[in-house]
């Protein structure tokens, strides 16, 4: 009697202790197969800093160039990557699109300065550039109307694909990024006049 007593009372002591090591082993192998979190994405340039005013060479009321740009961290599925500038505050129901570039290569660490206005570009064969808002291929600098500064978003997304084209429309290439996004990162500055 006293046996089967001190059974009964063994018997849930070892089944909380195998739940225990089985919780343990189970959250272990989710941890060391999740790995290190990856840092988020990040967009700078080494002509201006995020929340500050662009600087008039890269304006219509200067030499009107590309930005240089750089970036890191871009996640390790990435196939491609494309770089977009708008100005949300241009009269009109669209985005103004300043700037559109499109199957960046992902060993790609960042945009020099100056880019030529052309659809390819000879230091990035598989890139393209799209047409901006003013009609011409590649960037074309803020050219705001006088008044209160616009605020410019240059956005960089890292995408698991290439794009097959660069659309003429900021809703069309999203329409053509969608569920292809792994990350993204966003460079602001304003100008005005």
């Amino acid at each position: 009697m006293k046996q089967s007593r001190c059974i009964m009372t063994v018997i849930p002591a070892i089944n909380a202790m195998i739940f225990g090591m089985a919780i343990c082993l189970a959250t272990n192998i989710t941890a060391r197969a999740a790995g290190p979190a990856q840092q988020a994405m990040t967009l700078t340039s080494s002509a201006f800093k995020n929340h500050a005013t662009m600087p008039a060479q890269f304006t219509a009321d200067g030499k009107d160039v590309s930005p240089p740009l750089a970036w890191s961290h871009i996640p390790r599925k990435t196939v491609s990557l494309v770089v977009v500038m708008i100005d949300p505050d241009a009269p009109g129901p669209l985005a103004f699109r300043h700037w559109m570039i499109i199957n960046i290569p992902p060993t790609a660490k960042g945009l020099p300065e100056n880019l030529p206005h052309t659809k390819r570009i000879a230091k990035l064969p598989s890139a393209r550039q799209g047409k901006n808002s003013f009609g011409q291929f590649g960037y074309g600098g803020p050219a705001p109307p006088p008044g209160p500064a616009h605020h410019y978003r240059i956005m960089l997304y890292a995408l698991s694909r290439k794009l097959l084209f660069a659309p003429d429309c900021l809703p069309c290439l999203q329409h053509a990024m969608a569920g292809y996004i792994l990350a993204q990162a966003t460079l602001h500055v304003h100008y005005g006049r």
